[in-house]
């Protein structure tokens, strides 16, 4: 019997866990298409009508067995959707819901929606909608950058409001673009995704979802840097990977041999779609504008997304780009001339050959964790490795008189290490009277630079009205044997916590403040130092979601030891150099964001400028106690006025002086600082009938007069810049032309030197969706 009652125990054990393993906890999750849990939807399982809510996190926890099929019936926002799963053999499935954001197979969106969304979490380091903000800044989609038919950084920043005298940067071996906005120079190359890297990794259009100009100082969330300006910094947003399949290959042809080839390619490598995969290329060949001059590029971008599960995201991705151009900066103006326009400078004349290139090989990766901590915390945690080994030769054609060129060459190999680490915790708390975000941060940064130098001063020295010789490479590399080198290494490290705090009272009231404190070490050497920088701000919002009125206090600095690196003198007198803004100004989202844009009056005071005295003895001495004012009032708008139509506008406005310092600069505007700057872009698409998807645009760019040099002995005349484009948009297809430049413009922009910029030029695209 009592074999009879074992055999029942383990025969009925055995059906217990049989049961057991046909039915096990599976948690289905909700996304959007931005990886954001969706809350309080209806999920029905269609084999048994058992019905179901989505909790905070999105997810809804259900027993299925592995053996059967199971058909869910998802309501959301008046809409349905189906999904299945087959043999539920994992522990948590993804399914995405909602609007798809840039969805591959739509032709023709209204600009209120390509253009009015200003969602970024890069101005605060956490969420946070525009009209909460009290930081001023524009948002260059990439889908305005694909109707202007870009296709290069300097370009592209002709987009943006109040940004003036763009060029290529020298101290970055060229691959990089400098512009002038608020009185100062910012670099576009080292702040991507809101986290550093090399300034020396510029990225590729390819890679680019959007281009997000911050104005004024930032020195309190991002720390001190050659790149990070007082007039405001330039963050690069790359293209992510998307929970969804699609590509898209374009290929490009225009004015001097220029032929450019890109893809996007996307998708999803698991069934469940928790490993996706995004790959972007941009193969180009081309000549420049010049009489000689090359601008030949290869570039890969790979990126990868884990989504480990409900609480861990991963994000890796990659950049390496091969590079070769020309580099070719112009000197100051003779004495004697005082007006650019007077002395008849042909842009087009190069006073180079193709030989003489600058060479750049650039790998970037980064990596980011996010982090669910509980529902009220989060994490992110960032990492960044950025090595560009450059071999530059740059030509500087200097005017020594009104005949004569001379021509002196640099050759700089180089290499650009930068390491950065991030950490950051934002934790969010309220009820439904009143909201507190806090954010807790540390940076460390790591550069490394090694440059060898050596010059020719000069190669030789031609008449430039008369027939002017390619430069030889056979006898530069002779000269060059035999020049004097000179090595410049540059070891720093910084060390940065930081904490931001924003209170909203009624979801109307919204004030922030936040503190840094920085510390910096040159490893060469040994100088030390340790700054603190606040920021303070208040945004009233006058009409909810609709008008807000806004003011900050913003800090920025820059490291004694990079003010003053060329400066040998007692550490201990060597102090930061400091900005400080204060703004104010409105901020309107109107008509269900069909007219939104920003108007703010700003004044930033910067201490500490460096400036030499002559003494009567011959003797030069380096002081720290000038001054540097700028003000202005910057303004734009988008407006969608009827379907299929869209209208930019950008205006600014600035007066920099130096205020106190070298006497022969005093009250001085400093160069490439114009009073005005204006841009603007219309255009209208035809949204139904048999043209439907034909659109024309135009636009321009305008910049007052601005002076050459900071002593302001001459003169740059300013210059308007018109553009048009021709699309047509259909189904997969889409094909443009696009006209730049159509008065065939000649002028030059300026920082330190100055530099010829294209005339007109043509560039056709056909592109095709898949």
């Amino acid at each position: 019997m009592k074999k009879y009652i074992y055999a029942f125990c383990i025969i009925s054990c055995l059906c217990v866990e049989l049961l057991i393993a046909q039915t096990k906890s599976t948690t289905i999750r909700l996304l959007n298409f931005n990886y954001q849990p969706i809350e309080a939807v209806k999920v029905k399982i269609l084999e048994t009508a058992e019905e179901f809510i989505s909790d905070k996190q999105g997810k809804v926890v259900l027993d299925l067995s592995p053996n059967k099929i199971y058909t869910f019936q998802i309501e959301y926002q008046g809409e349905q959707y189906q999904e299945q799963i087959k043999n539920a053999e994992r522990n948590l499935y993804t399914f995405y819901i909602g609007t798809k954001q840039n969805q591959i197979d739509e032709v023709v969106v209204s600009a209120a929606r390509k253009f009015a969304e200003k969602k970024t979490e890069t101005v605060g380091k956490m969420p946070q909608e525009n009209l909460e903000s009290s930081q001023s800044y524009n948002i260059i989609p990439q889908e305005l950058l694909k109707e202007r038919s870009v296709t290069d950084m300097k370009s592209a920043l002709l987009a943006a409001p109040g940004i003036a005298n763009i060029t290529n940067g020298l101290g970055a071996g060229g691959f990089t673009v400098i512009a002038k906005m608020r009185g100062f120079s910012t670099g576009s190359g080292s702040l991507k995704n809101g986290y550093r890297t090399s300034q020396t990794t510029m990225s590729d259009l390819a890679n680019i979802e959007a281009i997000e100009i911050i104005k004024g100082p930032a020195g309190t969330l991002y720390g001190t840097s050659n790149e990070i300006s007082y007039g405001g910094i330039i963050n690069i947003v790359t293209k992510k990977p998307k929970p969804y399949s699609f590509g898209e290959a374009s290929y490009s042809y225009g004015a001097y041999d220029l032929s450019r080839l890109t893809l996007d390619f996307n998708t999803p490598i698991n069934e469940s779609k928790t490993v996706l995969f995004r790959f972007n290329t941009a193969l180009q060949r081309g000549r420049t504008f010049q009489d000689f001059g090359k601008d030949n590029t290869i570039f890969f971008a790979p990126a990868f997304r884990f989504l480990v599960n409900d609480r861990l995201t991963l994000n890796i991705e990659a950049e390496y780009s091969k590079a070769e151009k020309n580099m070719i900066a112009v000197g100051y103006l003779p004495k004697g001339f005082n007006d650019l326009a007077a002395f008849d400078w042909n842009v087009k004349q190069s006073f180079s050959s193709n030989d003489l290139t600058m060479k750049s090989d650039v790998l970037n990766v980064m990596t980011s964790a996010d982090y669910r901590i509980s529902n009220r915390w989060t994490s992110k945690t960032i990492f960044s490795s950025a090595n560009t080994n450059n071999h530059s030769n740059y030509l500087f054609a200097v005017p020594l008189t009104r005949d004569t060129i001379g021509r002196r060459i640099m050759r700089i190999p180089s290499e650009f290490i930068t390491t950065s680490i991030q950490q950051n915790f934002v934790g969010v708390y309220g009820n439904e009277k009143w909201t507190n975000k806090l954010l807790i941060g540390v940076d460390y940064n790591d550069d490394k630079y090694y440059t060898q130098r050596k010059m020719l001063n000069y190669y030789d020295k031609v008449n430039r009205f008369q027939n002017v010789p390619a430069i030889n490479m056979a006898k530069v590399d002779q000269l060059f044997a035999n020049a004097q080198e000179s090595a410049i290494n540059t070891l720093n490290r910084t060390m940065g916590i930081y904490l931001s705090d924003v209170f909203s009272l009624n979801n109307r009231l919204h004030i922030n403040a936040g503190l840094r404190m920085d510390r910096y070490k040159d490893l060469v050497t040994d100088f030390e130092e340790t700054y603190f920088s606040p920021k303070f701000g208040a945004v009233y919002e006058v009409i909810d979601n609709q008008v807000s009125l806004f003011g900050n206090y913003t800090n920025g600095f820059t490291n004694g030891r990079m003010v003053l690196e060329n400066v040998q003198f007692n550490a201990a007198t060597i102090k930061p150099q400091e900005a400080a803004q204060y703004e104010f100004g409105v901020k309107y989202e109107l008509f269900d964001k069909k007219l939104h844009g920003n108007a703010s009056y700003y004044n930033i005071d910067v201490t500490n400028v460096p400036f030499t005295i002559l003494e009567e003895t011959g003797k030069s001495t380096t002081v720290q106690n000038g001054r540097q004012r700028s003000r202005g009032f910057e303004f734009d708008l988008t407006t969608n006025p009827f379907p299929g139509m869209h209208l930019i506008i950008g205006y600014g406005y600035n007066d920099s002086r130096f205020t106190k310092g070298d006497e022969k600069t005093l009250g001085k505007k400093p160069q490439g600082t114009p009073y005005h700057v204006g841009n603007f872009w219309a255009s209208y698409s035809l949204l139904e009938g048999k043209l439907q998807g034909l659109g024309l645009g135009f636009g321009g760019n305008y910049s007052d007069d601005f002076y050459g040099d900071d002593y302001n002995t001459f003169k740059m005349p300013g210059y308007f810049l018109l553009d048009a484009s021709v699309f047509y948009e259909r189904d997969r297809f889409r094909v443009s032309v696009k006209g730049n430049n159509l008065t065939n413009k000649q002028y030059l922009t300026t920082n330190f030197w100055l530099y010829a910029q294209p005339t007109r030029t043509v560039l056709g695209t056909i592109s095709y969706r898949f």
